[in-house]
């Protein structure tokens, strides 16, 4: 399976707002991927100040050649930028990437923020590429607050983040994690770009990612990222308009798309209501205003 919020556009009245928050309940994680599934927030543009853009709320768990992919997107002021509020569990020849992004000012607290700690086992957790503007001092990328309970195999690589063009950001990592800090002028290092468990090769200059069987377009990923939806309107998308309801996704659905459409109230996606063993939802080109926000519940 793949969820993916691709290429879309984020206005947020309240800087106390949080562009996509995950819930769960007491008994359940706040994000689970599993089994050869991805999670890809790539492209998204955020115009004003907000308290986070990816909020974590319970536990966050990526499992069996699965793959969380926050890649290339643009944001300004915030607290935190990707945030998890409990225990992390990156197990089984999976991984969490964060590449590419731009923050047109640094994150007050620290771009990923993982408390207390996350556990890593035959799997990768790369922060990379990421530029940072600040006039106030300089940025935290990663933050983990705690000792690791689970460290089989597991590898942190931070490579090439820098602020105002220059690298000397901050990393506050436990010394038990032994993170590999790698600068700009390094070579590549396969895990900043491509998804280890289906990539054979990376090139050293480009690190260009060269894919064993199963992996996904540039980035060797588990599972294809859809492409955009066509703009010929020949397809089921609700396309242009203005919605100021709450959109709820639950029962009977397992295809939902949207092209051009401006919230301005909370899009609702309850994964574990909706139907068929493929759940596509698509969100393209789309506009988030006042304190509107996405929810995914149950997956």
């Amino acid at each position: 399976s793949v969820f993916a919020v691709v290429g879309n556009t984020f206005h947020m009245d309240d800087v106390g707002s949080t562009l996509i928050h995950l819930e769960g309940s007491s008994q359940s994680l706040s994000l689970s991927v599993l089994n050869n599934s991805a999670v890809v927030i790539r492209g998204n543009l955020v115009t004003r100040p907000v308290h986070c853009f990816m909020y974590c709320f319970l536990a966050l768990s990526v499992e069996s050649w699965s793959a969380v992919v926050f890649q290339g997107n643009e944001m300004h002021r915030s607290l935190f930028v990707f945030f998890t509020g409990r225990s992390s569990y990156i197990y089984y020849n999976s991984w969490l990437q964060l590449s590419g992004n731009l923050c047109r000012e640094s994150p007050s607290e620290a771009f990923l923020f993982i408390n207390p700690e996350v556990n890593l086992r035959d799997s990768t957790m790369s922060v990379s590429g990421n530029q940072f503007i600040s006039s106030t001092g300089t940025p935290t990328v990663l933050r983990i607050s705690s000792d690791s309970r689970d460290l089989t195999n597991g590898a942190i690589v931070a490579a090439c983040n820098t602020v105002n063009g220059e690298e000397g950001v901050n990393y506050r990592i436990p010394s038990v994690y032994n993170a590999a800090i790698v600068t700009c002028s390094d070579p590549c290092i396969l895990a900043t770009s491509c998804f280890p468990a289906y990539t054979t090769t990376a090139s050293s200059d480009g690190c260009a990612c060269t894919c064993a069987e199963g992996g996904h377009g540039d980035a060797c990923l588990p599972v294809a990222v859809p492409e955009p939806p066509s703009t010929d309107g020949a397809d089921l998308c609700v396309r242009g308009v203005s919605v100021d309801v709450e959109v709820n996704v639950s029962f009977g659905a397992s295809v939902v798309c949207y092209v051009g459409v401006t919230f301005a109230a909370d899009f609702v996606v309850e994964m574990e209501l909706m139907t068929g063993s493929v759940r596509n939802v698509t969100l393209a080109n789309c506009t988030f205003v006042g304190r509107a926000s996405l929810y995914v519940v149950g997956w």
